[in-house]
C-alpha cells in the first residue's frame, strides 16, 4: 500500500527534524523494500503469516508449511482468501522467494497446492476469526495479528511462524499530502513513537510493536513468545511482498482462481 500510495503521489515526505523517538523503532524494521530510508512512512506494528491451530483438534502440531499437506489433516484446513498469501506459502514450501516470477517455480507450486485440495474446509476472510474461535476448524493460515485476537478468545489455539520461510507486514504511519495540520500530524508520530504509547498500543491490539524500549516493558512471556516476537534465525527468512506491476498481479490472481477452481 505504502508503494501504491507513492506512485499516486499522495504522500507527504517525513521531515526528520520533526519527528522525535525514530531510535526507539528497530533497524531490522526499518528501510524496507516498500520505503527506502522510511521516506515516506514509520512502522508502529509488525506480524507474520502463519498457522494457527486447536491442539484439542490435532494429534500433532503443524509446524512448517509442508506440514499443511499431511494426510491427517484432510477436511481440516481454512486458508485466507489471497493470491499473495496462498502462493506464497506453496512457494515457501518449495523453499522459493514469496514474490518469485519465474514461470517453472509458480507452476511447480500450483501443482503442489492443488495436492492440498483434500485437506481444505475453506478458503475464507475474516470470518476465520470466528470459524477458529468456535472449534469449526482444526487448522488455519492467517496473520499473526489476527491470530492473536484468535488465541485471546479460544485458549485452545496456538499460532506458528514457520521458521523455513514467511511473509513479514507492518501497519505504518504516514502524512497524506490531504493534511490539514501537519503540526498535529508530527505531534501524534512522536506521541506514537514514545515507548509507555507504544507499549499501550501492543497491549491494547495485540499486535507485535517495532518499538524496542516498548517491548521490553512488555511481559516477559509476551516479549519471549517466539510466535509473535519470531527470533532473529526466523526473521532472517521472513520477506515482505514486494509490488507487483498489472502483469503480475494478474498472473497470481490467475493462478490463484485456478486453485480455487481445482476439484478434488
Amino acid at each position: 500500500m505504502i508503494n501504491k500510495m507513492k506512485d499516486e503521489d499522495l504522500l507527504v515526505p517525513l521531515d526528520y527534524s520533526k519527528i522525535e523517538g525514530i531510535e526507539n523503532i528497530g533497524p531490522e524494521f526499518l528501510n524496507q523494500s516498500f520505503d527506502p530510508g522510511n521516506k515516506f512512512s514509520i512502522p508502529y506494528f509488525w506480524g507474520t503469516l502463519g498457522i494457527v491451530y486447536n491442539e484439542t483438534m490435532v494429534e500433532e502440531a503443524p509446524e512448517h508449511w509442508d506440514d499443511l499437506w499431511k494426510p491427517e489433516y484432510k477436511d481440516s484446513i481454512m486458508l485466507f482468501d489471497g493470491a499473495r498469501e496462498v502462493l506464497g506459502l506453496g512457494l515457501n514450501s518449495l523453499g522459493y522467494s514469496l514474490n518469485s516470477k519465474d514461470p517453472q517455480q509458480l507452476e511447480e507450486t500450483v501443482d503442489k497446492l492443488y495436492k492440498l485440495t483434500p485437506n481444505i474446509k475453506a478458503i475464507v476472510a475474516d470470518e476465520m476469526k470466528g470459524y477458529m474461535i468456535q472449534n469449526n476448524a482444526a487448522i488455519g493460515v492467517t496473520f499473526s495479528g489476527e491470530a492473536s485476537q484468535m488465541l485471546e478468545k479460544n485458549p485452545n489455539l496456538k499460532y506458528v511462524v514457520p521458521t523455513e520461510a514467511s511473509n513479514l507486514w507492518f501497519d505504518n504511519m504516514v502524512i497524506p499530502k490531504t493534511v490539514k495540520n501537519q503540526d498535529a500530524a508530527y505531534a501524534f508520530i512522536n506521541f506514537m513513537l514514545k515507548p509507555e504509547n507504544a507499549l499501550k498500543n501492543a497491549e491494547y491490539v495485540g499486535y507485535a510493536t517495532p518499538n524496542i524500549p516498548a517491548k521490553e516493558l512488555l511481559p516477559e512471556e509476551t516479549k519471549e513468545d517466539k510466535a509473535f516476537y519470531p527470533d532473529a534465525e526466523t526473521m532472517k527468512h521472513l520477506e515482505v511482498y514486494e509490488k507487483f506491476d498489472h502483469k503480475w498481479t494478474g498472473k497470481y490472481s490467475d493462478l490463484f482462481l485456478q486453485f480455487k477452481m481445482y476439484r478434488k
